[in-house]
């Protein structure tokens, strides 16, 4: 399992002092490992958000299993999850993504940098699974694993 899984298995929140300890990354350093999961939102206390990710930290077996990691932006704040953007990269997704700034979105990336899934409300980890075992590139991933 990678470092980046295992940070993000470890703890979806780190106290605020944290994040200077932890570089922020970028979508396209994700692409080809990762599945990111983008949940924008309007303000860091945001309750969408807040479900979102204890939903998530609830489930983080079924990330790691699936290569996704969770990336929250709220709109101006410091990120509340362990791996976070680059200012500048949270900028372009908001733009690239259309997202406004009080909006609440759940947005799933695929490998390849692709869009994959997009609501404006909270996602169950079932249908999360769902949308992820759907994918050509899952498919391809669970047959070549040992049972």
């Amino acid at each position: 399992m990678s470092r980046l899984i295992l940070f993000a298995l470890l703890g979806l929140f780190m106290p605020a002092q944290s994040h200077a300890q932890r570089p922020p990354t970028t979508i396209a350093q994700l692409r080809g490992a990762y599945r990111p999961l983008l949940i924008f939102a309007p303000k860091p206390d945001d309750p969408s958000l807040n479900l979102q990710l204890r939903t998530l930290r609830d489930s983080s077996r079924a990330l790691a299993d699936r290569n996704i990691l969770a990336i929250a932006i709220p709109y101006n704040a410091p990120s509340p999850t362990v791996t976070r953007l680059t200012e500048a990269d949270a900028a372009d997704a908001r733009r690239s993504f259309h997202i406004a700034p009080g909006d609440f979105t759940v947005l799933l990336i695929g490998k390849d940098g692709d869009e994959k899934f997009r609501s404006n409300k909270p996602i169950s980890i079932d249908q999360l699974n769902q949308i992820v075992d759907a994918m050509p590139m899952r498919q391809q991933e669970m047959r070549q694993q040992p049972h």
